[in-house]
């Protein structure tokens, strides 16, 4: 099996990039996905952070108010410390797990792992190659705007919870830069993906 590891930085585009991956038969493990489905209500997660933080970040229906534990946890980097260490390593276990079962069930297979935070964890994940997505700051500015309504200001306040794009970039096995046009993408993630197959399998 060959593992990709997929990072980059706040509106880059990294599912855009996985979407292009899964399209050439990848297989995609979503961090971000994974993480919402442990913070369900019920789920051991989901009490420890209510545990945690208390019954603010709750919202009417019972359920995790995203925008106020957001907005909670990236007021100072101790509280996102706290909710990391709660939701990581339990995502990591289920990726582990789920690429283990891969592995078992197709050895020949290609799996991404879409994983925001890849190199801050600092080696918790196994990669065959690193793939890492930029864009210019002002177009994922834009995007950030467009999808989640934040300001100049949050942008900046999110990004400083993560490496600078110019180090993980720097640390690529593979850039893909995902600032021009979809088809643009679609042929740097093509080229990417056939020279990891061909350098990776015997």
């Amino acid at each position: 099996m060959i593992v990709i590891g997929l990072t980059g930085g706040v509106g880059t585009g990294k599912s855009t990039v996985a979407a292009e991956f899964k399209r050439l038969g990848a297989r995609v493990l979503d961090a971000d996905r994974l993480a919402r489905g442990l913070m369900e209500p019920g789920r051991p997660v989901f009490k420890k952070i209510v545990s945690v933080f208390g019954k603010t970040v709750l919202g009417p229906g019972g359920r995790l108010d995203r925008g106020a534990l957001s907005e909670r946890v990236f007021r100072r980097g101790g509280a996102l410390k706290k909710l990391t260490g709660i939701v990581h390593p339990e995502v990591r276990r289920q990726i582990r797990a789920r690429v283990k079962r891969m592995a078992a069930r197709n050895p020949a297979s290609v799996v991404v792992l879409d994983v925001p935070l890849l190199l801050e964890s600092k080696g918790a994940y196994r990669c065959d190659a690193l793939v890492v997505v930029t864009a210019p700051a002002e177009t994922a500015a834009r995007r950030l705007r467009l999808r989640s309504g934040w300001s100049v200001k949050e942008i900046k306040r999110r990004g400083r919870f993560q490496w600078p794009l110019a180090r993980k970039a720097a640390l690529a096995d593979f850039v893909v830069r995902n600032g021009g046009s979809r088809m643009g993408t679609r042929r740097q993630v093509v080229r990417v993906f056939s020279q990891i197959v061909k350098e990776k399998v015997p």
